[in-house]
């Protein structure tokens, strides 16, 4: 409730509540009108649906209809064929909610809810007609027209009256990205990187970031154009890559300062200049060109590299140019989606790792939440037949609503909590309502104007997102526990006796949570973390190229989930992103090997094989360990054989490979040698 009474909505907020309101009214009247058995569902339905937008209203109408849809046939397939067995109906019921809800978490789009809604649309329409078989078909028939007819008033009354676009909400979140990522790159080339200030504005990016992928897929809905789309997907791709990009061109700054201080004044020009482009907010491709052209000209030759101050420097040019590319890329992305250009888009940074964005999903944990709700089903439904309490499958369903809800969370126990005190209160708000206002009333116009003040108020503050689960869980479960029929027909222990049973099976669900998934947001960020040193470990396997692209883009999404758990838990964000440099500077090496042969390459690809075999020691001990003292003298000779050998791209991409994952596993540290004869080598830091 904190700040619930702080500030007043603005205009359109109140705009959207009375749009709202009038919707669910509407959508009451006329399944009254047809004498709809359950017309509060069609009302309910309208809170549920809508949003302030008219691209999520169409999706979440759309998913809706699908979700309601499937989970009414499922009803009306397995209700006659295990009534006569409850237990075995039980079982049934939990697994095809389980299956459902599994299928739903690969999704981290809009469409995900049609798969979760069909899950829990079963036992919401199976288990009120248990001890009435024949009259599943009649309830699934009314629950499928009502919702249908609250769907289609919702997305009509949503288009017709003040509708709002998604796009200028998405171009919003872009810019702000652009404002933070502009704030966080300038602060490494001015060289004024203060750690506080750098782990704020790293937060703020990768929420940003998160916020885009719904927003992308629910901009087809609202007729956005393809090439638009494509072109907010391309964005969100290449704004993945930027965060790793400008840490790694601060490992190659940081060296350059500590180890070859002659050569900083001579890249401190290329510092200024980048600094002054990034102040442009269009796409000049002159001025990119002259910059990058200014880089070139500054690039040391092939055979300068054996100088390790000059590969320094060499490195340093290639981080900033990679830096330079991307950005380009994002701005001219960003002006073809606010000009909304229809036009191909042509990219300036083409690095092979660039691909698809691959969701990461920890399966473990989807299975391990998947199995806690369906056990939370069977043991509430147990609980519920042996108790042998008629109206107890409420509570069997809203727990089942509850844990599918919040089962992608990490935490969900306190967002059950909400629920269930959000419900008691709706329960407290219909009870009003029912025994004290709707007896007084006599005609449809008295009913709109008793539910008109409230509803419009708490429709209101639905559009902010602090108060959005609790002010719709209010709306929907006070207009469901009201139960508006054709006429009043209320008894007050008939009401009692079924609407505690929500709040009930709410408490049950928190408890059940509680004990079931205590683990919180530490474990996730631990196995996120064990995930990585996995993946770099597969690199170092036989795989093909597509197999390596692959995990690339699966290893930078993942970074975008870890970083903010570290964060809430404390922890040191700078070592996931290291850990990303490593597999991405591997990936590099894995790519270029092939190009070379004989002692070169032997020693490529032992540099391989020792990274694979240091993080597989990580992932036995438990723990980060400092990078093994053999592994840097294998990338040193592995370097000083490169020498006369391969073609001169190819030559230097593998030393800017190997630099920079010299860089990512040893922070800060970087020796150079006088001669060609052995470095002495420090021991190993920790990462």
């Amino acid at each position: 409730m904190k700040g619930f009474f702080s500030g007043f909505p603005p205009a359109r907020d109140w705009f959207y509540g009375v749009r709202t309101f009038a919707a669910s009214m509407i959508a009451l009247y006329i399944a009254m009108l047809m004498q709809m058995p359950r017309p509060y569902w069609a009302m309910a339905t309208v809170y549920i649906v809508s949003s302030p937008f008219l691209g999520p209203t169409s999706s979440k109408a759309l998913y809706r209809a699908i979700g309601t849809f499937l989970g009414a046939a499922a009803a009306v397939l397995f209700v006659p064929m295990f009534v006569q067995s409850p237990y075995a109906l039980v079982v049934v019921i939990a697994l095809w909610t389980g299956i459902l809800l599994f299928l739903s978490l690969h999704l981290r789009t809009a469409n995900n809810y049609a798969l979760m809604l069909a899950g829990y649309t079963l036992p919401l329409i199976a288990l009120p007609t248990v001890d009435n078989p024949l009259a599943v078909w009649d309830v699934a028939e009314a629950r499928t027209e009502e919702i249908f007819l609250g769907i289609a008033v919702a997305a009509v009354v949503g288009a017709m009256f003040w509708p709002r676009r998604l796009a200028p909400v998405f171009n919003d979140a872009v810019g702000k990205w652009f404002a933070d990522a502009t704030t966080y790159s300038l602060k490494f080339l001015s060289r004024d990187v203060q750690p506080e200030q750098i782990a704020t504005l790293r937060m703020a990016m990768v929420a940003n970031f998160n916020s885009l992928e719904l927003m992308i897929g629910q901009l087809p809905h609202e007729g956005a154009r393809p090439q638009t789309v494509r072109n907010t997907k391309e964005l969100r791709g290449r704004m993945i890559h930027l965060l790793p990009v400008i840490d790694a061109l601060e490992d190659s700054l940081y060296a350059l300062e500590r180890r070859t201080p002659e050569l900083v004044e001579k890249f401190a020009p290329l510092l200024t200049a980048t600094q002054e482009w990034l102040g442009h907010k269009d796409a000049d491709l002159d001025r990119w060109q002259a910059l990058k052209d200014q880089l070139q000209a500054l690039q040391p030759s092939c055979e300068a590299l054996e100088d390790r101050k000059q590969l320094l420097f060499s490195n340093a040019i290639y981080r900033l140019g990679e830096f330079i590319d991307l950005w380009q890329d994002c701005r001219s992305l960003q002006d073809a989606i606010l000009c909304e250009r229809q036009d191909s888009w042509r990219a300036v940074y083409r690095h092979w790792r660039l691909g698809r964005l691959t969701p990461f999903l920890d399966r473990g944990m989807m299975l391990y939440s998947v199995a806690s709700t369906v056990l939370a089903i069977i043991v509430a439904s147990v609980l519920w037949i042996l108790l042998g309490w008629p109206d107890g499958g409420s509570a069997v369903i809203l727990a089942a609503v509850a844990c599918s809800f919040f089962a992608s969370m990490d935490d969900p126990a306190p967002q059950i909590y909400r629920f269930f005190f959000w419900t008691g209160m709706s329960v407290l708000f219909a009870s009003l309502y029912l025994f004290l206002i709707l007896p007084n009333l006599h005609d449809f116009p008295m009913l709109v104007l008793a539910f008109a003040v409230p509803f419009i108020c708490v429709g209101t503050l639905t559009v902010q997102p602090r108060f959005f689960l609790g002010m719709l869980l209010t709306l929907v479960n006070t207009s469901s526990f009201i139960s508006i029929q054709g006429a009043y027909d209320a008894d007050f222990f008939a009401f009692v006796n079924s609407n505690l049973a929500g709040p009930l099976g709410l408490l049950f669900a928190f408890i059940w949570t509680l004990i079931a998934r205590p683990f919180g947001v530490e474990l996730a960020a631990k196995r996120l973390t064990r995930f990585s040193w996995k993946d770099i470990v597969r690199m170092t396997e036989p795989a093909n190229l597509a197999e390596h692209r692959h995990l690339g883009v699966q290893l930078l999404d993942r970074l975008m989930q870890h970083l903010p758990r570290l964060a809430m838990t404390g922890q040191d964000t700078g070592i996931a992103m290291r850990e990303v440099r490593v597999g991405l500077n591997l990936l590099d090496l894995l790519a270029y090997t092939p190009r070379v042969s004989g002692a070169p390459k032997a020693l490529l690809q032992q540099v391989v094989a020792e990274v694979g075999e240091y993080f597989r020691a990580c992932l036995k001990a438990g723990e980060r360990l400092p990078a093994p003292s053999p592994l840097l003298m294998t990338m040193d000779r592995a370097r000083r054989a490169l020498k006369g050998h391969g073609d001169e791209e190819t030559r230097l991409n593998l030393l800017h490979a190997l630099s920079g994952l010299r860089l990512a596993l040893l922070p800060g540290v970087e020796f150079v040698s006088t001669s060609d004869a052995e470095e002495p080598l420090p021991d190993g830091a920790p990462l």
